[in-house]
């Protein structure tokens, strides 16, 4: 299988009080964990937007310990693994609201991002279409591929 050069994310943080975190976020995708976090950016903040790329053209930090190129992973570890977000909550209270999440994949001799990944259930807006994750609510959050839409 091809080898993955680059996995994007893009995380929405709900607009509510006590939406936002300071606890550290993982990324598990191809049996790894990766930390998304970038240098002097201030991550998960009540109703923002935040993009985070691993691999080639990466704007985590740090970059060379949270590389899907090193130890290089393939794109048949995707079927073999869960793909999830953690919010790694170690304090008594700690929460986020997650709004949504999206993961994209490009492999080596693609032009775009071959596999993607989500939760439409959380797709829309509305209190029904957002996840608390912390310690009283569970820390993890399973995501599954996107099929392509046909036309």
């Amino acid at each position: 299988m091809a080898r993955i050069e680059r996995i994007e994310v893009e995380v929405l943080t709900g607009d509510e009080p006590g939406a936002g975190t300071d606890a550290l976020v993982y990324l598990g995708i191809a049996g790894r964990e990766f930390l998304l976090d970038r240098r002097n950016e201030d991550d998960f903040r009540r109703g923002g937007r935040d993009f985070f790329t691993l691999g080639r053209g990466g704007n985590i930090s740090p970059r060379e310990l949270n590389d899907p190129r090193t130890p290089q992973l393939r794109t048949d570890d995707l079927d073999r693994h869960p793909v999830y977000v953690r919010l790694d909550a170690w304090r008594e209270g700690d929460a986020w609201l997650l709004d949504n999440v999206w993961v994209s994949v490009e492999s080596e001799g693609s032009d775009d991002f071959g596999v993607r990944y989500g939760r439409p259930a959380l797709d829309g807006s509305g209190e029904e279409r957002a996840v608390w994750l912390g310690t009283r609510a569970g820390t993890v959050l399973h995501l599954e591929e996107l099929r392509p839409v046909e036309r």
